[in-house]
């Protein structure tokens, strides 16, 4: 059997029902269309969370203040939860920590010159940065003299540096916070926004202690109070154990009794990620099982589609018999006929996904392996669902009598 004898025929049949050959693309085109989608923008989302995941570091913990407990009641006054004592107890009784920064954190107006902006003020320590590297693209960083002499220097993320100099190089120029002066030392590289939405380039970092004494204040009307602490392990694999030890630090430090709700919470923020990005995936996994139902029910309206075609062309199929085409040619036809259905639709609905891909900006997630991975997988089974859909039909045309064939109207 020459494959030009099927193959013509099927090409032809296919061109000459153009109505019919759209409607059976129909189910495998957007089939394969929501499956590529669907796993370009899941891979996109889950791209963005590892890299969430790279940035706030698999080593890091976070230590926030919980309420403060007054009598044994939750509220906002009382003892704080946190403070800068807890901060050197953790510095020198927990090994294995690479750094221990504490920090202030306030929202206030920002003035340079006569441009003005509403931003996050962090008063920090110079093992913040030793804690969560971020480097810098002009200046120089925070150091321990500054946090000693309480000075008035600030370090400005890459967003509010624009946003009040521009292109001009802020390094040496003033801001006013509160109407206070300080010196840009820095500027930080740019970041870009955390995936909670916050402008991480919206930021100024001054001394901890400047910020406590002239712009943030007391945090809770406590001295030493601060509004958080954050760890750097030095091994990721002791993260656990690290956090396990530094609750139970604080629990002994806030003599806080066996059955007391901690007023202050450890968090492991790349767990957090991680647990959110296994969240993903298997968002991601659930809708790609939904749209590949489409599949199943684009090769049963293939095989309609066929039924109907055999049914429709008997006169066709009895007078090929008649003239020496062989059962085989007949029943391969079909398929063939299916083949190039899936093979087409399956095409379109791969070019509809990317190109939605592409319009909802998940572009550079087309390139990653399972994106690939995806499509072949989706294209192959389209072709299959397809080719086993059209078995049955293509075993009717391939058993018809010719005689009746011909005959039968």
């Amino acid at each position: 059997m020459r494959l030009a004898t099927t193959l013509v025929p099927a090409l032809h049949a296919l061109r000459v029902h153009r109505l019919r050959t759209g409607l059976a693309l129909l189910g495998i085109c957007f089939g394969v269309a929501a499956i590529v989608l669907i796993v370009v923008l899941g891979s996109n989302t889950q791209a963005k969370l590892d890299a969430e995941i790279r940035e706030l570091g698999a080593d890091v913990l976070l230590v926030l203040p919980g309420p403060a407990r007054s009598k044994g009641a939750w509220s906002t006054k009382g003892k704080p939860a946190v403070t800068e004592a807890d901060s050197d107890a953790i510095a020198q009784e927990i090994s294995g920590l690479l750094a221990v920064a504490p920090a202030l954190r306030g929202l206030t107006q920002v003035v340079a010159g006569n441009r003005n902006q509403s931003t996050t003020v962090r008063g920090v320590t110079p093992g913040m940065f030793e804690a969560r590297p971020w480097p810098l693209t002009t200046g120089r960083p925070l150091v321990e003299e500054d946090v000693r002499r309480s000075a008035k220097v600030a370090l400005l993320a890459h967003g509010i540096a624009r946003t009040l100099f521009g292109d001009e190089d802020p390094a040496g120029q003033v801001v006013r916070i509160k109407q206070i002066p300080f010196v840009v030392v820095g500027v930080l590289k740019e970041k870009g926004h955390s995936l909670d939405g916050d402008d991480l380039d919206n930021q100024i970092f001054i001394p901890m202690t400047t910020a406590r004494k002239r712009v943030l204040g007391f945090f809770r009307g406590h001295p030493t109070a601060v509004g958080g602490i954050t760890l750097r392990v030095a091994n990721t694999a002791e993260i656990e154990q690290a956090s396990a030890a530094v609750r139970g630090l604080l629990r002994e430090r806030h003599r806080t009794g066996r059955n007391d709700l901690d007023d202050f919470v450890v968090r492991d923020l790349a767990a957090a990620q991680r647990a959110q990005s296994q969240s993903a995936w298997l968002t991601t996994l659930m809708l790609t099982g939904a749209a590949a139902v489409s599949l199943f029910v684009g090769g049963v309206g293939i095989m309609n589609v066929m039924l109907v075609s055999v049914s429709e062309r008997r006169q066709e199929i009895g007078l090929r018999m008649a003239i020496g085409a062989r059962r085989r040619e007949i029943g391969c036809q079909f398929l063939i006929e299916a083949g190039l259905l899936s093979l087409l639709g399956s095409g379109v609905g791969v070019v509809l996904g990317v190109c939605g891909a592409l319009l909802f900006g998940a572009g550079p997630a087309i390139e990653r392996p399972e994106t690939g991975l995806a499509i072949l997988c989706a294209v192959g089974t389209a072709t299959l669902i397809t080719v086993v859909s059209s078995l049955y039909p293509s075993r009717k045309a391939a058993r018809l009598d010719p005689a009746e064939a011909l005959t039968q109207r």
